[in-house]
């Protein structure tokens, strides 16, 4: 979630990765890398119509869908990193419930609609047009919520429904046939306490899951329906979107928020959005490239495994984090061991000694709430954060200590 241990969520302009020799690496979230399903079972064949696995031209799965209309998708805006909206190469399958034995229908997309608000407002979502229209018997269109049925339904505990064919534990194993999960509805205000998300979920993100972690989406499960499932009617409410891990002790499941966002859906269903993927346009020196003529931006999200050990060359990532972003999110969980985070601007030479945020005056001799270039996490163990909110634009370097071993951490950034 970046859905994929995160569960996706793409987010800064460019990265470099310094990892020990023993094989710790950083991985982005990408086609065959992204988002979610854990705890969950085998769908019964056909019972989720709706259902969509988005696949490269020569059938690999890399994300989740639903189908909205005879020839229109449902999935999220970070799944299409790297697609141009007027030429998106890709296609999705229909009415399967094995990826292997050639079930369904398989249609290539025409354009794609991409929320260019996202990542900024968390805004993942994004709608496919595809070339032709579905005509599989075992697929069937979704209803999407709308905000007073959400309001009069959905409540904290409502249990829902999630599916797809993404791995079954962070970095494991993708099945061939479709899985689901039923997780409860949780509130944005358990989602962004201090030991879940630490106040960074907005209003056009909603969560699911248990606090004590064991069921959720993961890698591949990026861009499928979250649904509210009542008999033979089924609603979706959500967007496979991301989250810290899968399946992780307070770490839920975070999805796009469909009825926040049906102003926008029901414009892109209109055609009234403009073509648009998360294609990065490279500055050959002639282009504008201002906030208001440049919308599309090349989005990273990344989430690996990590061990250190005496020997081993410490880790250092090294993120330009471009204007606009709200919050730069850095943590670890998992393993054992001992792990701190320091997460330095380039300027922070210039600055006075810190700690998470604040600075210590000398000649004063009090803390101030100033904001610094400078954070660090100071919790015992592997499980860490460092949120740091309107980050400064610029070059960030992220390092993991040095100073004490650990192993199997989950080290998770991402941004909005």
């Amino acid at each position: 979630m970046l859905k994929q241990s995160i569960t996706a969520i793409a987010i800064m302009v460019s990265c470099s990765v310094l990892a020990n020799p023993a094989g710790t690496k950083l991985k982005s979230q990408q086609f065959s890398d992204t988002i979610r399903i854990v705890g969950g079972s085998e769908t019964k064949p056909h019972s989720r119509p709706y259902q969509v696995s988005l696949q490269t031209l020569s059938g690999g799965h890399f994300c989740g869908g639903s189908i909205i209309a005879e020839d229109l998708i449902l999935t999220a805006a970070h799944c299409l990193e790297d697609v141009d909206g007027e030429n998106p190469g890709f296609q999705v399958r229909v009415g399967a419930h094995s990826l292997s034995d050639g079930s369904g229908q398989a249609i290539e997309v025409d354009k794609t609609y991409t929320n260019q608000e996202y990542p900024d407002l968390s805004k993942d979502i994004a709608v496919l047009k595809l070339k032709s229209k579905i005509t599989d018997e075992n697929s069937a269109v979704i209803k999407l919520a709308d905000q007073s049925f959400f309001d009069a339904t959905i409540a904290p505990g409502t249990p829902l429904y999630v599916s797809g064919w993404g791995t079954l534990s962070s970095d494991g194993d993708s099945p061939d046939k479709l899985m689901e999960v039923k997780v409860p509805f949780v509130s944005n205000e358990v989602c962004n306490q201090a030991e879940a998300y630490n106040g960074i979920i907005q209003d056009t993100e909603i969560c699911a899951g248990l606090q004590k972690g064991g069921k959720d989406s993961c890698q591949g499960d990026s861009g499928g329906p979250l649904v509210f499932q009542r008999g033979n009617e089924f609603v979706q409410v959500g967007v496979v979107s991301w989250g810290d891990g899968c399946a992780l002790e307070d770490k839920y499941g975070v999805y796009a928020d469909v009825a926040a966002l049906r102003g926008w859906i029901d414009n892109a269903v209109a055609g009234n959005e403009p073509a648009s993927g998360m294609v990065s346009k490279p500055d050959d020196g002639d282009q504008d490239n201002s906030d208001e003529n440049n919308s599309d931006k090349s989005f990273l999200a990344i989430q690996e495994t990590i061990s250190f050990n005496e020997n081993d060359q410490p880790l250092v990532l090294v993120l330009e984090v471009p204007e606009g972003v709200n919050v730069l999110y850095i943590a670890t969980s998992g393993g054992t061991g001992e792990v701190d985070i320091t997460a330095e601007h380039a300027d922070a030479a210039n600055e006075p000694e810190t700690d998470n945020g604040n600075y210590w005056s000398f000649d004063d001799d009090y803390w101030t709430e100033e904001p610094v270039n400078l954070f660090l996490s100071e919790n015992i163990g592997t499980k860490e954060m460092i949120i740091i909110n309107t980050p400064k634009a610029g070059e960030w370097t992220i390092k993991l200590s040095d100073y004490s071993a650990f192993n199997n951490v989950e080290f998770t950034v991402f941004s909005h």
